[in-house]
């Protein structure tokens, strides 16, 4: 299934540059609730990514469309690894995606 966000890749280039926590999360949110198929006022940005059952190709999919939307590689993983919608968007828009780990 191809999913494409209501944001468009315009409105997204233009925002590149200044991209902040809400812009991240909105389109995040759009995402999700075209995959879905709800609306985006459905979606709970404080609820886990398990909650929302995507499977495998789901996460690719989406971490695709984040990497395309603030230029950055970013893992698979991540979906899993921080715990809700809000966190991921401050993550991004902040730049630290990398977890650390204490050894």
């Amino acid at each position: 299934m191809e999913v494409t966000s209501t944001i468009t890749n315009n409105s997204l280039a233009s925002q590149q540059n200044n991209l902040n926590a809400e812009v991240i999360q909105e389109s995040i949110v759009a995402y999700i609730a075209e995959l879905l198929e709800v609306e985006p006022q459905q979606v709970n940005v404080k609820a886990s990514f398990t909650q929302y059952g995507l499977d495998s190709l789901s996460v690719v999919s989406l971490i695709s469309h984040l990497e395309s939307l603030t230029g950055e590689d970013l893992s698979p993983t991540l979906l899993y690894d921080l715990p809700s919608i809000e966190v991921l968007s401050q993550r991004l828009a902040s730049g630290t995606t990398k977890l650390e780990v204490p050894i």
